[in-house]
């Protein structure tokens, strides 16, 4: 295939720039399974992943083909087995995206390059969870982090599913798992977490409260926290998807002036 040049490879290795930290990883899908109807986990394999030191909540930009060329889907680490040489990634799979549909119908032995590890919006240092709350489409990077906090600590998570199918078995003694069904209400039209975040007790305490998932959704939740009183440096957001547009070049939804 004659790929269309990626401005982003141009980025690697620069350390001012935003992929500073990152490297390009030759990736190779060892297995795949469905975890639920809309959740399908892709653990792939490749040298050198024994070197792939990442913070729970960092993710791949995977370089999905298209065409002649490539488009970036940010997937979060899901987690690394470093002594095997796999990385595992959970991916939403429905609708018509170009990730969504890679991942869907990825086999064993497909092929695929990836960036990373990426990412700002971790566990680290006094950012300790005490709430996380997004969609499915979250889900991954919200049980990754859930699972990094302290022993001693606790967090409360807010997961958004279309219902009972979607929930994963945890065994985590320090997440407090609140799954919420949306029911026939389509993904990014709901307010399931907004109306818990609007008064869920355990909220109140100490501890950063991580908000991911659709861009106004996000944006919404955010507005309820701050209204809340919940300082907004204690507030860490982050879309992953905007409804109705799909992400930049970069992987991400596009900001709006």
């Amino acid at each position: 295939m004659n790929e269309t040049p990626d401005p982003m490879l141009s980025l690697l290795g620069r350390p001012d720039g935003p992929l500073a930290g990152a490297s390009l990883w030759a990736l190779e899908v060892a297995s795949t399974h469905l975890l639920t109807p809309r959740m399908r986990r892709v653990e792939l394999t490749g040298p050198n992943l024994g070197d792939l030191a990442h913070q729970p909540g960092q993710d791949l930009m995977m370089r999905i083909p298209s065409g002649d060329g490539t488009v970036n889907r940010r997937y979060t680490i899901r987690r690394v087995d470093r002594a095997a040489g796999l990385v595992t990634i959970d991916a939403v799979v429905h609708g018509d995206g170009q990730g969504s549909q890679w991942f869907a119908n990825a086999v064993p032995g497909d092929r695929i390059d990836a960036i990373g590890p990426r990412g700002k919006i971790v566990v680290a240092g006094e950012h300790v969870p005490g709430g996380i709350a997004g969609d499915e489409s979250a889900l991954p990077a919200m049980l990754a982090m859930a699972e990094a906090v302290p022993v001693g600590s606790r967090a409360v998570v807010l997961a958004e599913v279309a219902d009972e199918r979607d929930e994963q078995p945890v065994g985590s003694a320090a997440m407090d798992l609140r799954w919420l069904h949306r029911g026939i209400v389509a993904p990014g039209r709901s307010t399931v977490l907004v109306d818990a975040l609007a008064d869920v007790a355990l909220l109140d305490g100490p501890g950063h409260v991580y908000l991911a998932g659709e861009s106004s959704s996000v944006a919404a939740m955010r507005r309820t926290l701050l209204g809340r009183g919940v300082p907004a440096e204690s507030i860490s957001a982050k879309a992953y998807w905007s409804l109705g547009r799909a992400n930049a070049a970069h992987g991400e939804p596009e900001r709006m002036s």
